[in-house]
């Protein structure tokens, strides 16, 4: 039979170059809450969790907390064992989980694992193993247990079993035997012994050979991973190489990469465990022992990550067990020591820098000092002490000067400084040791001195040159570490600024960091000292410091000037903004969004949008909505950490920078941003009870009911977007305490604490790292029991003992005040002489009962009727009436049981004062503070009605009377104010101290009082009846109850009022401020 081979040949070159795409892994272990370290499968639900199956138990992470379930014999519901194989999804959302105890299924919304019992005749079952299961497009879950192939059927509860001619290998029970659907429905079963396939249709297997890379035939291949790709061809990984089906040969052949000078085969010999296709078409492949491969469509090079020591950008482990790409183009890799992310989309920067990756850039060294890219692409990197590189990134070769190279290549110094061009085209190199010029022709660097033949010029031999300028008329502006150096070169002069200098050429301090030749001509110097400003034209020098200008920090290392003019100033201590218009400083801090006050480069983009390159990440600042965006190291940064003087804006827009691992570049244009929008879900809600904490599942569901005693709670919540969780954002509302959206930056819980009881509604919106928000927020519904003391229940009962104390002292009144009658009646027989005058006071007692029993029998008899027939409506309809009506009526019920009590508190009060049963008891008292508490008493009155009380206090002022009248005086006026007062209006209380007396005043602002009814407001027999702005009722007992007690104190009661404008009510009380000096003395 001739043998089609198709044997692929790359070639794998493991050398240093400049750049290609690489991965920066973040690792997740046991420290960070995993159960186990060998992961050995991964998945990602319908709503967005991680799984992670391990050899002792099911994870399940949310972006920050791991949430695991382990078998528990005490528990039915459990998972059956703890060693997990694999896990898929059903169409309902529920989990199939294979593991050494068999197969289970996670029913998500009752938070619980059914464990799938079926016994057969088979060595091994589903019941005791299922090494893995998919979940068909039909509903149905096939599950692989070598030999037997078994197909589950939800709905029915019945298995289907089919048996294959491959032999099971017994002693394989660590690791996953894979299955897989490929996309025209035919199952693809792996084994121990083989590969084969097979069709429902027919219900038979058709079984495949293996051809190696020689063309011999492979016997007993052991297959450990399967794919299918989107072109349609599966691909099969087995424990000695990677295989692809021909299907013309119908053969899986083998796949062979050849590395230079190398006879051995990448794949050859090792185990495949795993393969899958990012959205580039690349192939990722995860082995045992050898790491990660990476097969591009375009090129004939894989790239292979090995286990570096990075923890930024190293795998966990060679061993890899599984891969999965997430819904955000996120790899997960399960390895021996743990979970592994990195993210596969464009990184908004490209890195470059020297490690054993064979990704990096060969730099001599990681610590950038100084960047520019000259006219022909090429990067001048200058390190920190290791020299100076010349980098080509189309031919990824780097070109190297330093002390440790000879000939043309050796300069006296690696610490480069400063790069800079000038407007000719010469290159300056400022070091610890002087200043070269490049000489191109030679391919050298020349003392400057030497190279422009200016011998009495100093040759800053061992002096650190830190900035290199050039203004607008050719002068060159050197800051070094003695001072600023102003050098023209046509005219052969050099002038010398200085702290020891007079006033035109003096600095705050010798060490200057930055220079700055700005937009209007001037000369902007950074020092370790304050910030100065040379006017070449005025020949001065303007000082600015932290001490006289309100800088934030006088260690200055740079400086840029924006589209407006503005200088911005970076400091040790936040960013400086100067405004030449206005002579001000404004500062930026991390208190306003900058990661870090730590500031060491700044540089304005051709977009005029300002980059700040700080000590904790990398960030631009929005100028219209006044805000900072923060790159990290997710993002592709070097590290978080830059380094001063390592910034570098090229002609063509792109921006280099550079720090302490390495260098950036990138085109603000063309920054990527996540468009992935993130799934929220609720992942906790913790309820405190008598200081236990107790969870409640919110999987099923989206209603809590909490007792009054569960006085506080938490909600935690989080966004499903893994590619920078630390940096999803979030906002919630609290409908029933606000109606607003209150941001929480990254924070995914929201506690509470001593909420009323009632209904309240939670809702949730999130982001993923780049500011792309859900919008569609999720909520759950929370209902806080009040305590039985506040139920309807215990309201009725109230209600009734206000009805029958109510009704006892109406039939007391009536009962006295006949018997009244009858002794005045005797009297009247007797004393004939007094007829008069006792008719006079029964007439004014009959006036007063009819005024009672007025109050009492339509007031207070209206309240009573209210009272009853919304309880009569709860009591027959509670079951019909939704939660609206029935807190509709409960809150008339309220309102009318409130102006009944106060009613009858009125009433009760006269009553005792008419019965002379209220003592009367003076005391000394501020009078203030009185005012001040009888405020608060009537604060919910007020807020009801937005009614602004407004009291001018002074303080001291005392009065001497009787304490429970005063209150009792002031509290009416103040409620007949209320009553009166439209909403938004104004109540004043004034209190001012005569020579004899205090006078107190009651203002407002409300209806007023016709002038024909001022004289009837005091009096008993007077039949005035008003009706509030609300509809209020009132009865005047209030006010006559006012005169009496005001008269009993020795006082004085009248009423100021014009109607339409308000009132004003005044009294008077004894002054007492003698007994208290007295007292004091």
């Amino acid at each position: 039979m001739q043998k089609l081979v198709t044997i692929l040949i790359f070639n794998f070159v493991l050398l240093n170059h400049v750049y290609t795409q690489s991965y920066n892994f973040s690792n997740y272990s046991i420290n960070d809450g995993l159960s186990q370290s060998v992961v050995n499968c991964v998945f990602q639900d319908s709503r967005g969790f991680i799984w992670m199956g391990t050899q002792s138990g099911l994870n399940r992470f949310n972006g920050e907390t791991f949430d695991i379930f382990n078998y528990n014999p005490n528990d039915s519901f459990s998972i059956s064992n703890n060693w997990i194989y694999a896990i898929s999804e059903d169409t309902d959302g529920d989990l199939w989980i294979g593991t050494r105890g068999g197969l289970n299924k996670y029913l998500v919304k009752q938070n619980k694992f059914e464990h799938i019992n079926y016994k057969t005749n088979f060595p091994h079952d589903v019941t005791s193993f299922c090494y893995d299961n998919i979940c068909l497009n039909n509903g149905k879950i096939l599950i692989n247990t070598p030999p037997v192939l078994s197909l589950f059927d939800p709905q029915s509860g019945s298995f289907s079993h089919f048996q294959n001619k491959l032999e099971y290998d017994g002693a394989v029970k660590d690791v996953k035997i894979p299955l897989l659907e490929d996309k025209n429905g035919r199952i693809w079963v792996a084994s121990t012994k083989g590969l084969s396939s097979f069709s429902f249709q027919t219900e038979e297997f058709t079984y495949y050979t293996f051809e190696t890379k020689n063309g011999d035939l492979l016997e007993n291949a052991n297959v450990t991973a399967l794919f299918n790709d989107k072109n349609g061809i599966i691909w099969a990984g087995t424990t000695t190489g990677l295989f692809k089906l021909n299907a013309k040969s119908n053969y899986f052949q083998e796949l062979h990469f050849k590395q230079k000078e190398a006879e051995d085969y990448i794949f050859e010999n090792t185990c495949i465990r795993s393969i899958l296709e990012d959205k580039n078409g690349n192939l990722i492949i995860a082995t045992e022992g050898s790491g990660l491969f990476v097969i591009s469509p375009n090129s004939e090079k894989p790239a292979s990550i090995q286990n570096y020591t990075s923890a930024n950008s190293t795998l966990g482990h060679n061993i890899v067990q599984s891969l999965i790409m997430d819904r955000s183009e996120n790899l997960w890799i399960g390895t021996l020591q743990g979970i592994s992310k990195t993210d596969l989309k464009r990184k908004k920067f490209t890195l470059y820098r020297n490690s054993i990756s064979p990704n990096s850039t060969n730099l001599l060294g990681n610590v950038i000092a100084s960047l520019y890219k000259n006219d022909d692409g090429i990067l001048w990197v200058g390190n920190w002490g290791q020299g100076l590189n010349l980098v080509n990134r189309e031919t990824n070769e780097v070109e190297h000067f330093s002390t440790r190279e000879t000939g043309n290549h050796s300069i006296p110094n690696d610490f480069a400084h400063v790069i800079f061009k000038d407007v000719i085209g010469l290159i300056w190199l400022g070091t610890r040791d002087g200043v070269l010029i490049y000489d191109k022709s030679n391919n050298t660097f020349v003392p400057w001195t030497i190279y422009f033949n200016k011998t009495n010029f100093p040759t800053f031999s061992n002096t650190r040159i830190y900035s290199i300028i050039q203004d607008s008329t050719k002068n060159y502006w050197i800051g070094t570490q003695n001072g600023l150096y102003k050098i023209n070169l046509e005219k052969s002069t050099i002038e010398v600024f200085q702290k020891e200098l007079d006033e035109n050429h003096r600095l705050s301090a010798n060490l200057v960091y930055c220079l700055l030749a700005d937009s209007e001509g001037l000369i902007w110097i950074a020092t370790v000292n304050g910030l100065q400003v040379y006017n070449p034209e005025t020949k001065t020098i303007q000082y600015f410091s932290k001490e006289k200008n309100g800088m934030s920090d006088n260690f200055i290392v740079s400086l840029c000037e924006d589209s407006q003019g503005r200088i911005w100033i970076g400091t040790a201590t936040y960013v400086n903004v100067y405004n030449k218009e206005d002579s001000t400083f404004m500062l930026y801090s991390q208190e306003h969004g900058v990661p870090n006050n730590r500031i060491f480069e700044i540089a304005k983009d051709k977009n005029n949008d300002i980059w700040l390159a700080t000590g904790r990440g990398l960030c631009k600042f929005d100028e219209e909505q006044n805000t900072f965006h923060t790159f990290t190291l997710e993002d592709g940064l070097q590290s978080l950490e830059f380094n001063i003087r390592a910034a570098y804006v090229c002609d063509d827009g792109e921006i280099l920078m550079g720090g302490m691992n390495g260098f950036n570049s990138f085109h603000p244009d063309s920054i990527f941003h996540n468009p992935y929008v993130p799934n929220l879900v609720f992942t906790a809600f913790y309820k405190t009870e008598d200081t236990i904490e107790e969870s409640i599942n919110l999987t099923e569901n989206n209603a809590v009911t909490l007792d009054y005693k569960a006085h506080s709670f938490t909600i935690e919540f989080a966004a499903l977007e893994y590619t920078n969780p630390n940096k999803n954002q979030y906002a919630y509302k609290m409908e029933g305490i606000s109606n607003e959206w209150v941001d929480i930056g990254n924070r995914k819980f929201v506690p509470f604490s001593g909420l009323q009881p009632g209904e309240y509604y939670f809702q949730v919106k999130g982001s993923n790292n780049d500011g792309v928000w859900n919008n569609d927020a999720i909520g759950i519904r929370i209902n806080i029991l009040p305590p039985w003391w506040r139920s309807n229940y215990a309201y009725s009962f109230y209600i009734l003992l206000l009805f029958i104390g109510v009704y006892g002292f109406i039939k007391m009144r009536e009962k006295k005040l006949k018997h009244d009658k009858k002794i005045l009646e005797k009297k009247v027989l007797e004393r004939t002489i007094q007829i008069e005058h006792q008719n006079r006071k029964l007439e004014e007692l009959n006036q007063t009962k009819n005024k009672l029993f007025s109050i009492i029998g339509h007031d207070l008899g209206n309240q009573f009727n209210i009272i009853v027939g919304f309880s009569d409506l709860l009591l027959s309809d509670f079951r019909k009436l939704d939660a609206a009506k029935i807190e509709y009526h409960l809150r008339n019920i309220y309102e009318s049981s409130s102006h009944a009590n106060h009613l009858l508190e009125n009433l009760l009060t006269w009553a005792r004062m008419q019965t002379k049963s209220i003592r009367y008891n003076p005391v000394v008292f501020n009078v203030n503070e009185k005012i001040e508490e009888l405020i608060q008493f009537h604060k919910e009155a007020l807020n009801k009605k937005r009614i602004i009380l407004e009291f001018e206090n002074k303080n001291g002022i005392m009065v001497k009377a009787d304490v429970n009248m005063f209150s009792t005086v002031l509290r009416n006026l103040v409620a007949n104010a209320i009553k009166f007062t439209h909403e938004n209006g104004h109540i004043y209380i004034l209190s001012s101290q005569m020579k004899d007396f205090c006078e107190i005043k009651v203002k407002d602002n409300g209806v007023g009082i016709e002038s024909e009814n001022l004289e009837k407001i005091f009096r008993i027999d007077s039949k005035h009846k008003t009706t509030g702005t609300k509809g209020e009722k009132g009865t005047g007992l209030g006010l006559i109850l006012c005169k009496e007690f005001v008269e009993k104190n020795n006082g004085k009661i009248w009423v100021k009022s014009e109607s339409g404008k308000g009132s004003e009510f005044c009294f008077t009380i004894p002054n007492g401020q003698v007994e208290v000096n007295s007292t004091v003395n």
